[in-house]
């Protein structure tokens, strides 16, 4: 009864909200999945993953890093934004465009699944390539 009057005093001082407004927000504002999850990379996100990627191969690092980045899923949105407060320091391997691509990239909540796929991916058809010219 007191949410409700409570509601409708809001209601009364804006016209333009009403309950059902108000339950889409809170509805939008804790929802746990988006619509664009199964959306496809562009071409700058997918030029930046593969450009990590290489760099996790060339030194050998794909078993640690798949590792990490599946144990790390779940934090994914903390450690974008951490990375915009060690941007000064971090911005060794991409130039600070691809860094905020590579940010945006880890704020999705598919980012880290889709770079765990690339690498993946790309090792697979690397180790092809040493059984065809063994």
């Amino acid at each position: 009864m007191y949410l409700q009057n409570f509601f409708s005093k809001i209601c009364s001082r804006f016209p333009k909200v009403n309950a059902e407004s108000i339950r889409q927000e809170f509805k939008h504002a804790f929802s746990t999945g988006t619509s664009k999850e199964n959306e496809p990379l562009s071409e700058k996100e997918r030029a930046v993953i593969l450009k990590l990627v290489t760099v996790i191969q060339k030194r050998k690092l794909t078993l640690p890093a798949t590792m990490f980045l599946e144990c790390t899923q779940p934090l994914n949105y903390i450690g974008s934004q951490m990375m915009v407060f060690f941007r000064p320091f971090l911005t060794f391997f991409f130039t600070p465009a691809e860094y905020d691509i590579f940010q945006g990239i880890l704020e999705k909540r598919e980012g880290i699944k889709r770079i765990i796929e690339e690498i993946e991916k790309v090792d697979v058809h690397r180790k092809e390539a040493e059984k065809s010219d063994g």
